[in-house]
């Protein structure tokens, strides 16, 4: 008995002071000049239409490569690396696809991804991603270059070819250590 009294004092309490949180936050609306409006119409689609990407593309390690600390006196970039994701048993009605590549971006430069600052790791680097012609390069939270679906039976598949590279952040001096950093990738169709 003594415990609902206690559960009852505490409701009231919380609700005098969510009344006077709400009085408050309606006296400062009411201090607002306020003005004509309109309307934003949000739309999609959801679809069940999408491609399989293949087991070998979900989780790839792509090797960029051992370079002395001296190279980058002369050079702001390594050679690119050749990587690739592949989709599989695409529908009829998937005609294109393109990867937005996510993770997290440098802090002085958001073009690259940011590398996972761990023990003994490099400094002054980044990964630099590039879309199949090696030249337009695609920064974290970018679409790639879009490629054509081939038709396989039934099905439709695709491969898309991309490159990476280090690369100076501009900032920081190039020390030696270990390179890693993530992307996370989704498949965009259409």
């Amino acid at each position: 008995m003594k415990l609902k009294k206690v559960a009852l004092a505490i409701f009231a309490t919380g609700l005098v002071l969510s009344s006077s949180v709400v009085s408050a936050a309606d006296t400062k609306l009411a201090d607002r000049t306020q003005g004509a409006g309109g309307v934003i119409n949000f739309h999609g689609e959801v679809t069940i239409d999408s491609c399989e990407v293949t087991a070998g593309s979900k989780d790839a390690d792509v090797n960029l490569g051992t370079w002395a600390v001296n190279y980058f006196d002369d050079h702001t970039e390594t050679s690119p690396t050749e990587f690739k994701i592949n989709v599989e048993k695409c529908p009829a009605s998937v005609k294109k696809v393109a990867v937005l590549f996510d993770g997290t971006k440098d802090t002085n430069n958001s073009t690259l991804l940011k590398l996972n600052p761990v023990e003994n790791s490099a400094t002054g680097l980044g990964v630099k991603l590039y879309n199949d012609d090696q030249t337009t390069a695609i920064a974290p939270g970018e679409v790639s270059d879009t490629v054509d679906t081939v038709e396989s039976g039934d099905e439709g598949k695709a491969e898309l070819t991309f490159y990476a590279s280090l690369a100076k952040t501009g900032s920081d001096a190039v020390t030696a250590g270990h390179v890693n950093a993530v992307s996370n990738f989704l498949m965009v169709y259409n």
